[in-house]
Parts: C-alpha cells; structure tokens; sequence
C-alpha cells in the first residue's frame, strides 16, 4: 500500500509543479522553495515522493559531492 498525501500537501506539490514547469525545471530545490515560500525541508520530501528530485538543477555542494566521488575512483 502505497502513502497518500494530504490535500495541503497535495496543494503544494502542484505549485512546486507550477512554478517548476514554468520555469524549465532550471531552478534548485532552495530555489523552487523560495519562490513558493514553502521550507526547503518540505520542498525536498514532496519532490522525492512525486519523483521530481532529478528534474531539479544541482546545488554547487551536489556538483562537488558528485566530482569528488569520481574522482575517488
């Protein structure tokens, strides 16, 4: 059984959607946050539930994180 959403929750995601799409998912999460004056927190888990998480432009911390992993290899 898979975990429903709250109606408020459910309102949220649609404008992180909006703003979003609008915008050709060019934006961070704290970004997205910002712009529709919600807490990243909250931002980041409902983008993780919806499956939006990869849409979303990375954070300067997630491009270092992510370089060096490679180059630990």
């Amino acid at each position: 059984m898979t975990k429903r959403f709250n109606p408020a929750s459910e309102a949220v995601a649609f404008r992180l959607w909006q703003h979003c799409q609008g915008n050709g998912w060019d934006c961070t999460i704290a970004e997205a946050a910002v712009a529709i004056d919600e807490p990243v927190r909250r931002v980041c888990r409902i983008a993780g539930h919806k499956g939006w998480g990869h849409r979303f432009r990375a954070t300067r911390r997630d491009a270092s994180a992510a370089f060096e992993a490679e180059a630990a290899h």
